[in-house]
Order: structure tokens, then C-alpha cells, then sequence
């Protein structure tokens, strides 16, 4: 403002010493050299702004006065005219000055406008109402990648995908009639033929009448926006779906620990198998007897052609491995030996692993009418693989548990030389069998077996031969027991069997196979052939011997003595005495 003033000033000197200097030679162009001041004064005022305008313009007036007016060095009007001329003169100053200082400004608002518009991170666009492009700033050239010359003057569908260019017509004829679209969200294609995402402002513009003569369009450029929101949305379904299938693996691992048979556990493994992998099938295989194979035990799902029912250990990538085998594209991957022919689209073997013992496999596919299912699976970014591994881990941990618990419950219940139930497990049965027959009214026998001078047979082969003996013996006498009977080892050389739903009768006829069996079983140890057994059999029945388990087993133990007493190897009932008929 400083510099303003004083061009200003400096200007209205310049005027009045050439007006002085042109009077002073000239005097009859007094009122010419008035003007030529008045004229200054208005060329400092278009340049210097209002306030020196109006200093100049009254210092002329001032200076008119004393050195052009007559007489000289008076500041006495000695004719009303020149008053006249002055006053107008200093009016049109005072316009002219007011005027300049209204273009000065229009002008600085055009130019910050138009800086405005150059310098923004968005597109703004301008267009007549025939849809011709009248404006393009450098925003334009960088998101769309067309230069200003190539697009003023082109049709704005220069830029719009034909997909949209209806859509675009609407809202064009929208702001036709006066109504402004903020933010909408579309798509516009740039010089190289790429789509971007834009969020879209069309408003109208007007004359001085308020008439709409064309269109402003601001666009920016919303790409990477969208990208990112929806980098976000996979991220939250792929999220979704972690925490759904963290809930049903949850959920299959509370029904496994509550399990009680690997039936059970198959089942419900096969259950949250086609909720957590839906359109899958599969099929389960566990160790087999021979343990050099893996036989079926479930299958689910869409039946194949060929399927096997066993597995060899070399016959599968995922058993090779020891970890989980998936197969995307079946002509790029291995495939394992055990598939159908031709393999199916996906698949995946997870080996059932816990406690450094291969327990089975977790075999799952899915047909060519699944693809859809999987390819969505897979464009959520989705591992099928994790929640397979996880099953397979979870359901090896229940199946080694529960071998677990068999073999504790076995070595809690069973004798660990012959194999037989021991006393403590009897005791439990027994009761459990007298009440059956209580309710059901049926007969219930118990047989007691003793070897006889099992003692000297210890004596003359040592004990390790009298055990060897005992587990034979067991072996011998597992063919005349029923899947029902309890076969228990009650003392050291005593064994006793309890025989549900069997009458004396039929308890003698049993015990009669079991003598002739043993009599005629032989056994070699250490290249010598142990002498034969003989045992002596007592029967007690339920009711006729006794009501209680105590009764019971005193009635079959005095059997047993009595069996005993006239000579061994017979079999005697709490009643009377059966004489074998063969003997050896």
C-alpha cells in the first residue's frame, strides 16, 4: 500500500511541475494544461487505488487553482466558470477513480478464481449446454490424461464409459432445470481406456439474468478409495468368516471332549465338515487292524465312482508328508494314488496326527459342481486348508484320549497276564447281572474254574512257564465265551465266569466244552512240551444257589471244593455231582 501511495504522489508531482513548466511558457493553454492535470490525476488514480485517487485529484484541483486560475498565487475564483470546470473536473476524477478501483478488483477476483481453479486436486470441468467442453485445468489433464487442447471444444462424453452415458444424460437435464448434484459416485474412463471411480458435483451456471447457460463439474478422483474400502470389506468378511469358523470349531470341540465312542466323533466331524467347507465331501479313514493300512469309517457328501476303502501309507501325499496336502488345479499339483479317476476339481488330505501317531486321514473334495462355491471361497481369500488341518488335529486328540482312556480303563479292570477281567471289575458285574435277572426273572450262573496242582506244575517248570501256561489256558477257554459272558480272573490259578441268562444246565453243558478243549490243548516252551492241565468246574445259579453276589460266590466256591475232593478235573453244581465222561 506504501508503494501504492507513492507512485501515486509521484505521479501528481510529475503532473503539476509539467503543468507549471507548460503554463509558464504557454499562458493562453491555461485550460488545456488544466485538463492535462486532471488527466494525470485520473491516470494516478486508475493506478494507485482510491485513496490516492482521491489525494490526487484534490491536490490538482489545489494546484489548478493557484497557478492556472487568475490572477496568479490567489486562491481567489475570479470567474464563476472556472469554478464550474473545477468542479467537474474533480468529479470526473472521483468517477473515474471509483471505477478503475471496481475493474482493479474484478480483475484480482478473476485471477485468484482462476488460480483457484488451477491449483485444485480436482477436475473441474466446465461445459455449455450442448454439452461442449469450454474449460479443462491441469486436475482434468492428470486424471483423465487428456490435455486442455485435446479436450475444450470436444463433447463431455469424451470422458464418460458407454455403460454410463445414459446415467449421464439424467443428470445433466437434472442441473438443466436448476438443481445441483453433490457427490455422486460414477465412473469415467481416461485417454488409456482405464476405468476410475469418481465422486461427481454438477452445478449449474447462470448469466446475469439467472438463466442457465452451461455446467461446472467438479470430479475427484475416488480409485484408490474404493480400492481401499474395499480391501476393507474382504478384510471384514474374511474376518466374519475366521470368527464363524473359530464358533463351529469351538462348538465340534466341546461335542468331541463329550464323546465317548470314535462313532460319535466321526459323526460330528463329518457334521461341522460341511458347515465349515460348505459343498464339500469327504470321507474319513482310521487305522485299520493291520495298521499298515487306513479302512473307511465315514463317508459323506457326494458318493465318487472308484472310491477305495483302504489306504496305504504311501498311497497319499498328506500321510507321506505328515502335513495337509491341497490340490487347486489337479493338472499342476500331485495327486495321491488313492483319487478316482479323473480327480476331482479340489481336494485336500489332512493326516490325523496326535502324540507322534498317525491315527488317520481327513480326506475332503469338492466336484465340479462346487467350483463356484470354492472359487468364492477362494476370492475371499479364504485358507481351506486351516479349518480341514484343525479338524484333523482336533478329532486325533479325541481318538488318542480315548485310546487313552480305554487302555488306562482296561489296565484299571483287566489282568495284565491273561488279559481276563480282574476280581474288582467281577464284583461290579455281578451285581449289575443279579439285578438283570431280578427284574427280568431269568437265570443267571456262575462258573468257577481252579487248576488243578497248578502248585507242582510251578515247581517242576518254573514260573515263567506257569505263566505261559495261564495265557494259553485263556486263550483256549476265550472259544467257549459268549460276547455276554465276564470272563474274570479271581484268584491266581481261580477264574470265574459269569453266564447271564444261562441255567445250570446250560452252565454244565459249557463247562463240559471247556474240559474236553483244555484236555486236549497242547503247549511247547522252550522246546519242551508242558505237561497238560486239568481244571475242576463248581455251578451256582441264580436263584436256586443264592440271591446275592456273597451267596453266590460261596455257593460256586463250595462247588468247586467239592469238585476238588473225590479226585479233580469234575465239574460239580451246588446240588450234585456230574462225573466227566472222558478222561484224560
Amino acid at each position: 500500500m506504501t508503494l501504492r501511495v507513492f507512485k501515486a504522489y509521484a505521479l501528481v508531482g510529475i503532473s503539476v511541475a509539467s503543468a507549471l513548466a507548460l503554463t509558464l511558457l504557454t499562458p493562453p493553454l491555461h485550460d488545456q494544461f488544466k485538463f492535462l492535470i486532471f488527466a494525470l490525476a485520473v491516470a494516478v488514480s486508475a493506478t494507485g487505488g482510491v485513496l490516492p485517487g482521491i489525494a490526487a485529484t484534490a491536490l490538482s484541483a489545489i494546484v489548478a487553482d493557484i497557478f492556472l486560475l487568475p490572477p496568479l498565487h490567489s486562491l481567489v475564483l475570479s470567474d464563476p466558470g472556472d469554478l464550474t470546470r473545477l468542479i467537474l473536473f474533480c468529479g470526473f476524477g472521483l468517477g473515474v477513480t471509483w471505477v478503475a478501483d471496481r475493474f482493479r478488483h474484478y480483475d484480482e477476483s478473476v485471477r485468484v478464481a482462476a488460480a483457484i481453479v488451477e491449483s485444485s486436486a480436482d477436475s473441474i470441468v466446465r461445459q455449455d449446454l450442448e454439452g461442449t467442453i469450454l474449460s479443462w485445468n491441469r486436475s482434468a489433464e492428470q486424471i483423465y490424461g487428456y490435455p486442455a487442447k485435446e479436450a475444450i471444444g470436444h463433447p463431455a462424453m469424451l470422458i464418460v464409459p458407454p455403460g454410463r452415458q445414459e446415467e449421464m444424460q439424467q443428470l445433466i437435464a437434472r442441473v438443466h432445470k436448476g438443481i445441483s448434484i453433490c457427490s455422486h459416485e460414477t465412473v469415467r474412463t481416461r485417454k488409456d481406456g482405464t476405468l476410475i471411480d469418481v465422486a461427481l458435483t454438477l452445478s449449474p451456471v447462470e448469466n446475469g439474468k439467472g438463466k442457465v447457460v452451461g455446467v461446472s463439474s467438479i470430479a475427484r478422483d475416488i480409485t484408490e478409495h474404493k480400492r481401499a474400502e474395499e480391501a476393507l470389506r474382504q478384510s471384514l468378511n474374511i474376518l466374519g468368516d475366521q470368527a464363524r469358523h473359530l464358533k463351529l470349531l469351538a462348538e465340534m470341540g466341546e461335542l468331541l471332549q463329550v464323546s465317548s465312542d470314535p462313532a460319535d466323533a466321526y459323526a460330528v466331524t463329518a457334521r461341522f465338515a460341511q458347515q465349515l467347507l460348505p459343498g464339500s465331501s469327504g470321507a474319513l479313514f482310521v487305522q485299520s487292524i493291520s495298521r499298515g493300512t487306513l479302512e473307511i469309517a465315514l463317508r459323506w457328501g457326494m458318493a465318487r465312482a472308484s472310491e477305495m476303502d483302504f489306504v496305504g501309507s504311501e498311497e497319499c501325499w498328506g500321510l507321506r508328508t505328515g502335513r495337509v496336502h491341497q490340490v487347486e488345479v489337479p493338472e499342476l499339483g500331485l495327486l495321491c494314488r488313492h483319487l478316482p479317476d479323473p480327480p476331482p476339481p479340489w481336494f485336500l488330505c489332512a493326516p490325523m496326527i496326535a502324540r507322534g501317531e498317525t491315527l488317520g486321514l481327513l480326506h475332503m473334495w469338492m466336484g465340479a459342481d462346487d467350483r463356484s462355491t470354492k472359487e468364492h471361497l477362494v476370492a475371499h481369500s479364504i485358507d481351506l486348508s486351516w479349518p480341514a488341518r484343525t479338524m484333523a488335529e482336533r478329532l486325533a486328540l479325541t481318538l488318542a484320549d480315548m485310546k487313552l482312556r480305554v487302555a488306562l480303563r482296561t489296565q484299571s479292570i483287566c489282568d495284565p497276564l491273561t488279559g481276563w477281567y480282574n476280581r474288582r471289575h467281577m464284583e461290579e458285574a455281578l451285581e449289575r447281572d443279579i439285578c438283570r435277572a431280578t427284574r427280568s426273572g431269568r437265570p443267571l450262573s456262575l462258573l468257577m474254574l481252579d487248576i488243578d496242582n497248578f502248585k507242582d506244575f510251578n515247581d517242576a517248570f518254573g514260573h515263567e512257564a506257569g505263566d505261559v501256561a495261564l495265557q494259553n489256558l485263556c486263550r483256549t477257554l476265550k472259544g467257549s465265551i459268549r460276547s455276554e459272558d465276564v470272563a474274570c480272573r479271581y484268584g491266581g490259578d481261580e477264574f470265574l465266569l459269569i453266564l447271564p441268562d444261562s441255567s445250570a444246565e446250560f452252565a454244565l453243558q459249557r463247562a463240559e466244552e471247556m474240559r474236553i478243549a483244555v484236555g486236549q490243548s497242547t503247549l511247547q516252551y522252550q522246546n519242551r512240551w508242558l505237561k497238560p492241565m486239568n481244571l475242576s468246574y463248581g455251578i451256582a445259579t441264580f436263584p436256586d444257589d443264592g440271591r446275592t453276589s456273597q451267596e453266590l460266590l460261596r455257593a460256586a466256591d463250595y462247588a468247586l471244593l467239592r469238585g476238588k475232593n473225590p479226585g479233580r478235573d469234575r465239574i460239580r453244581t451246588r446240588g450234585e455231582a456230574s462225573e466227566p465222561t472222558t478222561k484224560y
